[in-house]
């Protein structure tokens, strides 16, 4: 398939996304965005072969969020912020602020990427976030029945089981972007658009001062994380709002 051909998909994605924007449907645009991101990789192309108004459209931007959850506190979080990230071709960053005890307090993550794949990222940490939260706490109650009557052990409290199981979900998850991953570059070579949009990242940021966070350990329950890391690593992404944009693509191609 020629050049052109593709770029003209690219484009149709693009003008889908703008639609969707247009109409107020936030999840379609991220999906046509996740879609954006797919062709560029799937044909082994880089930004610079976009039409120049194009790559106009989709700067590297920087986007916050909060540091914490609204729920469940828990390293848990912070681990899939950055998972999301490693995989699509964004970067994390800590934001924190002075109190006025004086003390340095974590308050906002920052994502910084192409504006298409850093949408795709807030869709993903929001939508993969609750989406853990509430198999966990629906998983709890059958938890605590197992540890009581069938290996006759007590059961970690809510608090503690969310934490691991989260954890779990996380981990669960890396390992599926990881297969993923393997299996996209037997297909195409990925290597020079990671490297590209790297170095794009990397200017945005040159005049920004960027400290090494600490890294603290996390407690973790290892029956806890192990029915997370189950849930994670067979979660399904491309379902509901993806649907429509992954039928177009299959259509367009």
């Amino acid at each position: 398939m020629n050049k052109d051909k593709i770029l003209e998909k690219l484009r149709k994605l693009m003008n889908l996304k703008e639609s969707a924007l247009a109409l107020g449907n936030e999840g379609e645009a991220c999906a046509a965005a996740a879609g954006i991101s797919r062709l560029l990789i799937a044909y082994n192309l880089s930004e610079s072969d976009i039409p120049d108004q194009e790559k106009i459209d989709n700067p590297v931007i920087a986007e916050e969020i909060p540091f914490k959850p609204e729920f469940s506190s828990g390293k848990w979080y912070g681990y899939l912020v950055n998972v999301v990230c490693e995989y699509n071709m964004c970067r994390s960053l800590i934001i924190s602020t002075m109190k006025d005890n004086l003390r340095m307090s974590r308050d906002k993550f920052q994502i910084v990427g192409r504006k298409k794949n850093v949408e795709v990222v807030l869709y993903l940490v929001s939508f993969l976030a609750n989406k853990f939260y509430q198999i966990g706490k629906k998983s709890y109650p059958e938890y605590k029945h197992d540890c009581m009557f069938k290996h006759g052990i007590v059961p970690k409290g809510i608090g503690m089981y969310l934490r691991s199981f989260l954890y779990g979900c996380v981990l669960g998850l890396h390992e599926k972007f990881e297969s993923e991953k393997v299996e996209l570059n037997k297909e195409c070579d990925i290597t020079s658009l990671v490297l590209s949009t790297k170095s794009e990242i990397d200017e945005f940021l040159k005049d920004e001062v960027i400290h090494s966070a600490k890294k603290s350990k996390s407690e973790v329950d290892n029956i806890c994380a192990s029915k997370g890391y189950k849930e994670g690593k067979n979660v399904e992404i491309n379902k509901g709002i993806y649907a429509e944009t992954i039928s177009e693509e299959k259509r367009l191609i």
